[in-house]
């Protein structure tokens, strides 16, 4: 009998356990909260969800300190600009937004109340009263983000302190199991950057990426968009983290732009749908051009999408740079400066000379001593703009060191025409 041997009271029915909790709560001061109580791993937990102002007033953080001894506490040290980050987004979203779950501590078991039974799992209810304290053993950042969020939203419509999140509490006094539990639960796989960038169409460079991506006859079906690395004998021609950072270049004249910067560099760029729907307009003109005239992407735009045909891919990635995501970056910043000319004309004419002017094949003479040493391709930033600006010389553009200087993201905007 699992549930009596941990000291949880059992009952007749269900309602019964809930009369019994109700009373509980009124004698106590405390409150009932319908749970669902299980064993994992020898232990016994609870899953309910908190009111976020009932995890303020209840749930407590005990960081360590930076240089201390981090066994002396239950949880890491606090990482300020994650919960500033996370504690934004609920500002801005506070109608739209999604917490994962809190995993807590309890000490001590707390009044619970089931129906009898030999069950593994069961509905019940747990009376929490108000000098119970529960510690975090994962989400401490996101309890400190919600704290954080309540001061901003205190207006007479805000609904934020009554929004719930789900927790799963666990009862566990030994603190070096708790120290376990944490790191145990860190055990996740991060995100591909090629995924979340599929996924995350919240961002508004997100959003015209996969615009682009669409409503390319070069890209579309043949974008990676899952994966963290692209194998060898891939028939994708690119991750689509490696055509985000061509559309980057073409925004913010940086592919090395730093996640935490691009959501407002975003809106002030790309803000609204007119200059979204203006820029992925622009984008794929320059692609349709670039894929009519440029080798090998004609060749593969009439390619199928898989079976044999498709692995010729392979071959091509092997040998033309503009197969590589360095060769897109360097496209993307030739791209910035033609998307400077107002004149539509003269835009197409010089990816033209993109398309044909630029001996895109690896071994070419313009890639050497520059993004080629031997048989490596360099991916760093230096050996990139060295490239471009031969790029920019080869298709006729004036080279200037101001292009390294200029304020980048900004210049583009006055061509939108919005």
């Amino acid at each position: 009998m699992f549930f009596a041997e941990l000291g949880l009271t059992q009952h007749d029915s269900l309602t019964a356990a809930q009369q019994a909790a109700s009373e509980a709560a009124s004698a106590s001061g405390g409150r009932s909260f319908t749970c669902v109580v299980f064993h994992q791993g020898g232990r016994l937990m609870l899953t309910t969800a908190f009111s976020n102002a009932f995890l303020i007033n209840h749930v407590v953080a005990e960081p360590a300190t930076k240089g201390g001894n981090p066994r002396m506490a239950t949880n890491r040290p606090v990482d300020s600009a994650h919960v500033r980050a996370i504690g934004k987004y609920l500002v801005e979203n506070e109608q739209n937004y999604i917490l994962p779950s809190l995993t807590l501590n309890v000490r001590s078991v707390p009044a619970i109340h089931v129906p009898r039974g030999n069950f593994a799992t069961a509905v019940g209810f747990v009376v929490i009263g108000d000098e119970t304290k529960f510690s975090v053993t994962d989400g401490q950042h996101r309890l400190a983000a919600i704290a954080k969020a309540s001061e901003s939203l205190t207006g007479a419509d805000s609904t934020f302190m009554s929004d719930s999140i789900s927790v799963v509490i666990v009862v566990e006094p030994d603190l070096a199991r708790i120290h376990q539990d944490f790191a145990d639960a860190a055990q996740t796989k991060q995100i591909p950057a090629s995924l979340l960038a599929a996924f995350n169409t919240r961002e508004p460079l997100n959003r015209v990426l996969t615009k682009i991506v669409d409503g390319s006859k070069l890209f579309h079906g043949r974008i990676d968009e899952t994966s963290k690395s692209l194998s060898k004998n891939s028939p994708a021609i690119f991750l689509l983290n490696q055509v985000r950072g061509m559309v980057k270049e073409l925004l913010f004249r940086d592919y090395a732009l730093s996640e935490s910067s691009i959501p407002a560099r975003s809106n002030q760029v790309i803000g609204f749908t007119e200059r979204q729907d203006a820029f992925v307009d622009r984008t794929l003109s320059m692609m349709e051009i670039l894929t009519k005239h440029m080798t090998p992407w004609a060749a593969i735009a009439d390619l199928p999408t898989s079976g044999g045909p498709a692995n010729q891919v392979v071959d091509y990635r092997k040998h033309h740079i503009n197969m590589t995501a360095t060769g897109l970056v360097i496209i993307g910043h030739v791209a910035y400066e033609i998307e400077k000319n107002p004149d539509p004309a003269w835009r197409a004419a010089r990816y033209v000379d993109l398309a044909t002017k630029v001996d895109w094949r690896r071994d070419a003479e313009i890639w050497q001593g520059t993004i080629i040493s031997g048989d490596k391709i360099s991916t760093t930033r230096a050996p990139g703009r060295l490239a471009a600006k031969k790029v920019i010389a080869a298709i006729g553009l004036p080279v200037t060191d101001a292009l390294d200087n200029a304020l980048p993201g900004m210049e583009p905007l006055a061509s939108v025409g919005v």
